[in-house]
């Protein structure tokens, strides 16, 4: 059985494959280009994936995290269990502006690959617009519905939150981790919406335990 991992906004999938458990596999995403600016084209992309790889564990951090919510609402008979890191899917209340801030401190901090950030960065450079209306969407989200059907069909769930985490909050975690009738996790570390670049041990024990 495959263990697929999505990334997040705009991240690679070699940003988080170094720290998953071997049996994982991150996946890389569409383009913001190849997108549209659209959210319904990665659900297309994971609903794709998942089809062709047959009956998978899914995991994912914040909009992909959200993603693998939607896929398993979608077609539940296709996802054994989901592991869900700092889950977007309830609206979201921090400015994009401080998100990047946040992202230069982490940059000069050291917690990214500049390789890695420069491959990410030029994603959303080449396609503005697209990358914006990606992240608009997963910031109006809200899967409380989708949830409910995914506890309906008895997929289970593991729901990862961090103390330190001012996007996705660890209050907003657990209300997804209630709905989804899931294992709730929360982890007191620093590093914010990305602590797995700061404690990838700690990151692929939590994804191998879930």
């Amino acid at each position: 059985m495959s263990q697929l991992f999505l990334p997040g906004w705009g991240a690679p999938a070699a940003l988080y494959q170094p720290a998953l458990p071997a049996s994982w596999q991150a996946l890389d995403p569409p383009s913001f280009a190849a997108s549209g600016g659209t959210l319904a084209a990665y659900r297309q992309w994971v609903a794709w994936e998942l089809r062709s790889r047959g009956r998978s564990g899914l995991g994912g951090h914040s909009m992909g995290a959200a993603l693998a919510i939607l896929a398993a609402a979608d077609a539940p008979e296709l996802v054994e269990r989901l592991v869900l890191v700092a889950p977007a899917g309830l609206p979201l209340e921090k400015p994009i502006r401080a998100s990047l801030r946040d992202f230069v401190r982490q940059l000069a901090r050291g917690d990214y690959s500049r390789r890695l950030a420069a491959s990410a960065g030029l994603t959303a450079v080449r396609a503005p617009r697209a990358a914006v209306g990606v992240a608009r969407q997963v910031r109006r989200l809200d899967l409380r519905r989708e949830c409910a059907r995914v506890r309906a069909a008895g997929v289970p769930a593991t729901v990862v939150g961090c103390m330190s985490d001012t996007l996705v909050t660890s209050a907003r975690a657990r209300t997804l981790a209630e709905a989804l009738g899931a294992r709730y996790v929360e982890l007191d570390l620093a590093g914010g919406h990305m602590w797995m670049l700061r404690a990838p041990a700690r990151f692929a024990s939590v994804v191998a335990g879930a």
